[in-house]
């Protein structure tokens, strides 16, 4: 499961916050890394979520990946694109004050 370490990295994200989002040991995120562990199915695809990719690709059934979240196929403009894509990479707290923060630049200009 060297594609759960390579994604992780890529994404910026320790093994101290995957473990916590999916509530194992950062000790387990270290097996399954370094191969001495495999994850069992439902933490395979909390993995996935988190990471933002498919259980095919951390299984390496397929090469590319790419996020989930792809609105229209890239209609959207890309900042909407990256700005999803972070939102879904957050825990739910953090994800309730981007919605706050978002709420007070929408309300910004109209005073």
């Amino acid at each position: 499961m060297n594609r759960i370490k390579e994604l992780r990295q890529k994404r910026n994200i320790t093994q101290i916050r995957l473990s916590t989002e999916i509530e194992v040991s950062q000790e387990t995120i270290s097996a399954y890394e370094n191969g001495k562990a495999e994850p069992r199915l439902d933490n395979l695809v909390k993995i996935a979520d988190f990471l933002n990719t498919s259980t095919d690709y951390l299984l390496g059934r397929i090469d590319d990946d790419s996020p989930l979240v792809d609105l229209a196929n890239n209609v959207v403009d890309k900042q909407l694109n990256e700005l999803i894509n972070n939102y879904a990479r957050l825990n739910n707290l953090q994800r309730k004050d981007l919605i706050w923060y978002s709420g007070i630049i929408e309300n910004k200009d109209l005073k």
